[in-house]
């Protein structure tokens, strides 16, 4: 049941049987602000069971534009192998393998990792609680060298496995 509030109003009854010509009557409603203002959708389900997206590699600080200027590399960029997994605890993502020449300096965890970063943040705009998730990260940049890919890679990979509900803006 909702309640709303409805500000004061003034009512004018006409009761020949009271022999009035006018009744005054003030209601005034009022309900408290702990009511939910948003009420919670379902949490999404996988539309895939897993999904790999590319993403290419960018330059950004170009010349005088600093970070408001930049561009995509062609065909340079970082896979990412998404899959639900039932090994890892739900709600939760695990970035299972890296692989590249640089593999053994990308941290593994969620957390201390731009994939998994990008990946934790979609999961969370998306309302994801339950479900379990793997990640395997495919390295095909060098690091230190000002280029970048994972992140976006693991935020699309994300959005794809539960039917790319988040649309870019206009």
């Amino acid at each position: 049941m909702a309640l709303w509030y409805q500000p004061p109003s003034t009512l004018n009854l006409i009761s020949p049987t009271l022999k009035l010509n006018s009744l005054r009557c003030n209601c005034n409603f009022s309900v408290s602000n702990s009511r939910p203002t948003h009420i919670p959708e379902p949490e999404p389900k996988p539309v895939f069971t897993s999904v790999k997206t590319f993403a290419p590699a960018t330059v950004a600080n170009l010349g005088p534009g600093f970070d408001f200027l930049g561009c995509a590399v062609d065909g340079l960029g970082d896979f990412i192998s998404l899959s639900v997994d039932s090994s890892v605890r739900p709600g939760e993502i695990a970035i299972m393998p890296i692989f590249g020449d640089t593999a053994e300096k990308l941290s593994r965890d969620p957390l201390s990792n731009c994939a998994g970063i990008a990946a934790i943040e979609v999961m969370n705009m998306l309302g994801i609680r339950s479900v379990r998730l793997s990640l395997s990260l495919e390295k095909g940049l060098p690091l230190g060298n000002e280029l970048g890919s994972s992140a976006a890679a693991g935020a699309i990979a994300i959005n794809e496995l539960f039917g790319g509900k988040l649309r870019k803006r206009s």
